[in-house]
Parts: structure tokens; C-alpha cells; sequence
């Protein structure tokens, strides 16, 4: 999983894990802000499953859980697995001090930190000059941060930096071997450039990563390099390790909506297998809020949990939304949603709305269409972005007379709906309880 900013959040890297993703990213933390800012560092340090101690919750955390009652937190051993921390800044000193910190935070069981090299957003240029813009302007000022690093922490802790491809391929063979020769553990190709991102996303260079790599492997042919951009399915991810020569691929909007999409059971599904699919993801992410954490604010301030939280609803349930309106503006308009019950008992009623279709009708329904998901929001006219068959399920196909299929699959719809209310009625009796305690 990608470093991303309020999106990366603990939850949601225990979602993942779930789905077999072997190593995720915090989003990134600014050394400065982190160093200085006691507030910055409680409302952003969620690396829970590296050790850390499960604080107090915040304000912003209480108010999304609203009448659910504060959960005891990550278990030891609750989805572990490997966490990269990203830091972000340009002075190397202040970079290693905050590398230290975190070390000392998490009894120095952190798996390893990331620096960011490869944001192409605009407050990276303005505040800081970090990311994509840090790697324009001096390559020898990062490959000072990169060495530093690398000097500084133990040699058990990984050293990687994420980049993007610069617009040559002369300067890309420049850059590589600089990097490598830093000792860093291993390095993250995003294939795109700077100003290919948000409406000008466009299709990944594919080529140019396995550029990127076979420079890398000149100069260290051990070094793991992992290839990132423009893989929406597992096919795409299987097709560019392949053509690559990658060690690994890395997701992140991808993952965001399809938090499956490296096992091969999230490809060719049927509308009402993706339906039930995307509903189940935002289910388990709300019950991994409610019983184990709710995400810390990050940058998003006063409300960021819940922000945070709508977020992640919003990619999952995307395509349904758009059809839904009503619920849309419920979940992000005037009258927003504030709390986990009330996110729940949505997701709940869309599900049943959803349901009620017949397999015709949910495959007549727009969002049964691959142009439909967030992935290709800025993506309609990429030729690159592969247009999936929708197939049926031959599960639903029918093997008795037309009356007992229709009686099976009304039953199936009550099954349903009568699931959905026992959830409802048990997070109210939960409420109610807390309530008269």
C-alpha cells in the first residue's frame, strides 16, 4: 500500500492486511511539524501495529465513534505486519532527528522509513520544496538525506525512497544509479512524471519503470525495486511485474477502492458479486473503526476522524453513490453524516435499495459499467485503462423452473434485508446500553 495523506490510516492498514497486502505506509509526516508540533505528532501517529502505545483517544476520535463506547485498541498481534513510516523535508539533520523520535516512539520495532521524493501536489512546493519538486531541484541534496539516513538508524531499519520518473530517459539513467548508491534498501518507481497527476493522470510508463530497474540492477542487482502506477486490476499488477521485472507492485488508488485487488478472486466479477463486494468493504471498515480504532484526524483538524472515514466510504460505495444521490449528499452534503452509526445504518440502506434488483436490472444499472468506478474518475478517455468484460454468475444462473429461481431469490433479498436490521438493532441496543451505564 501507497503512502497517502488521509487515507492511510490505521483502519484501513488493517483492512488491507486482511486481504493479504504484505507491507503498508503511513502517510507522509513532515519533519518540521513533526519535531516542533506536540499536537501534530498525537493527531497523526497511529503506528500501533510497530509497537506503539495505544494512547487516550482524541476529541475528533470520540466524536466519529458518537454513542459506540471508546474500543480497547489493537491487540498484540492485531493484523501485524511490516510498516513503513514516510517522512517528508529537505535538511537532513532535522530528517535523521525525526527518524530517531520515531524509533524511540516504538521501542524501535518500526519497520523501516520512506522518503518522499515522488508528491507532485503543489503545498510541496510551496511549503517545504519536498517530494517530486526536492528531486528536481537538487539530487545531491537528497542523496545527502538518503546517505544520512541510512547512517543513522540501525541497520536492522530500512532506508527506501519513493520517486517519480523525471521527463527524459537521460536524466532518469543519471538519477538511478546516485540514489542506489546511497544504501538505501529499496527504491519505488511511480511511472509518471511531476505534472502527470489528478485530470492528467494519463497511463503509466511501463517501459520506463523497467528502465528505472535495469539501471537500479547495474549498479546492485539484488536491490528490490517496486514498480507503482496504473495497475487497476490484478492482471494490470501481474502484467507489470512482468514486463518489468519488478520485485513487487505497489497500489493506492486502486487499493482504495478495491481493497482485494491483489488476489486474483477480485477480477471478473458479476454486478451483484461487485455490489456485495464493495458493500463488505465498507462494512468491515466501519466494524474495524467501531471495535478497534478510529482513525486519528491527521491534517484534516476539528472532525478529521469521521472525515477520514467518509473518505474511504465514498471510494468503496462510489459507483452506487453516484446513482443513489440522495444518500451521496447524506454521506457528503450540507446535512453530512458525523458518526460511525450513522455512516452504518447508510451503507446499510443502500445496500438494501441495491439488493432489491434483479440481476437484469443491476446489470442495465450504470455502475455495472467499468467507466463507472472512482479509479477511472480521471481516466475516461485512457485507452491504457483495460475494459473489463462484466460477466454473470453462473451461480445465478438457473436450474429449476423460472418460479422456483424467482422464490429463491426473493428469499435470498429478505435473508438479506433481515440481516441488515438485526445490525441495525444490535448498534442501537449497544447505544441504548452505553447510554443507561
Amino acid at each position: 500500500m501507497a503512502p497517502m495523506v488521509a487515507a492511510s490510516d490505521y483502519p484501513f492498514r488493517y483492512l488491507l492486511r486482511k486481504y493479504d497486502v504484505d507491507l503498508t505506509f503511513t502517510q507522509m509526516l513532515h519533519c518540521k511539524n513533526y519535531i516542533n508540533d506536540e499536537t501534530f505528532r498525537l493527531s497523526h501517529l497511529d503506528l500501533w501495529e510497530a509497537g506503539a502505545k495505544y494512547p487516550d483517544l482524541l476529541r475528533s476520535q470520540l466524536s466519529c465513534l458518537g454513542d459506540f463506547p471508546p474500543p480497547m485498541g489493537p491487540q498484540e498481534g492485531d493484523c501485524a505486519s511490516p510498516l513503513i513510516v514516510q517522512l517528508a523535508g529537505n535538511q537532513p539533520d532535522l530528517l535523521v532527528q525525526q527518524a530517531l523520535m520515531i524509533l524511540e516512539h516504538t521501542d524501535g520495532k518500526v519497520t523501516g522509513f520512506d522518503l518522499n521524493l515522488g508528491c507532485p501536489q503543489q503545498i510541496a512546493k510551496k511549503k517545504g520544496s519536498y517530494g517530486a519538486f526536492l528531486m528536481e531541484r537538487d539530487l545531491d541534496l537528497v542523496c545527502n538525506i538518503l546517505s544520512s539516513l541510512r547512517d543513522s538508524v540501525p541497520e536492522t531499519t530500512t532506508v527506501s525512497a519513493k520517486i517519480r520518473l523525471p521527463t527524459d530517459d537521460e536524466t532518469l539513467c543519471y538519477r538511478i544509479p546516485k540514489l542506489v548508491n546511497t544504501g538505501i534498501n529499496f527504491l519505488t518507481i511511480h511511472g509518471r512524471t511531476l505534472v502527470e497527476n489528478k485530470t492528467k493522470v494519463g497511463a503509466a510508463h511501463v517501459d520506463r519503470i523497467k528502465l528505472a530497474i535495469d539501471k537500479a540492477h547495474e549498479v546492485n542487482p539484488n536491490l528490490p525495486v517496486i514498480a507503482n502506477g496504473g495497475m487497476e486490476t490484478y492482471e494490470d499488477i501481474q502484467e507489470v511485474m512482468w514486463k518489468t521485472g519488478a520485485s513487487a507492485a505497489m497500489s493506492s488508488e486502486a487499493l482504495l477502492e478495491t481493497p482485494n485487488v491483489f488476489s486474483p478472486k477480485s477480477s471478473g466479477l458479476s454486478p451483484r458479486e461487485r455490489l456485495t463486494q464493495q458493500i463488505s468493504f465498507a462494512t468491515e471498515y466501519l466494524d474495524i473503526c467501531k471495535n478497534v480504532a478510529p482513525p486519528l484526524p491527521g491534517v484534516l483538524g476539528n472532525g478529521g476522524s469521521f472525515k477520514i472515514v467518509r473518505g474511504h466510504l465514498f471510494k468503496f460505495l462510489y459507483r452506487y453513490l453516484n446513482e443513489h444521490t440522495d444518500l451521496r449528499d447524506r454521506l457528503g452534503g450540507d446535512q453530512k453524516l458525523q458518526t460511525l452509526g450513522e455512516a452504518s445504518n447508510l451503507v446499510d440502506e443502500l445496500a438494501e435499495r441495491c439488493l432489491k434488483l434483479s440481476d437484469d436490472e443491476l446489470l442495465r444499472c450504470a455502475s455495472s459499467a467499468p467507466e463507472s468506478s472512482w479509479y477511472r474518475r480521471h481516466r475516461k478517455g485512457n485507452r491504457r485503462v483495460h475494459q473489463k468484460e462484466v460477466r454473470v454468475d453462473s451461480s445465478l444462473v438457473p436450474s429449476g423452473s423460472e418460479e422456483e429461481t424467482i422464490e429463491s431469490r426473493k428469499q435470498e433479498i429478505r435473508d438479506r434485508i433481515s440481516q441488515m436490521k438485526e445490525r441495525k438493532a444490535a448498534r442501537e441496543a449497544s447505544a441504548a446500553n452505553r447510554f443507561v451505564a
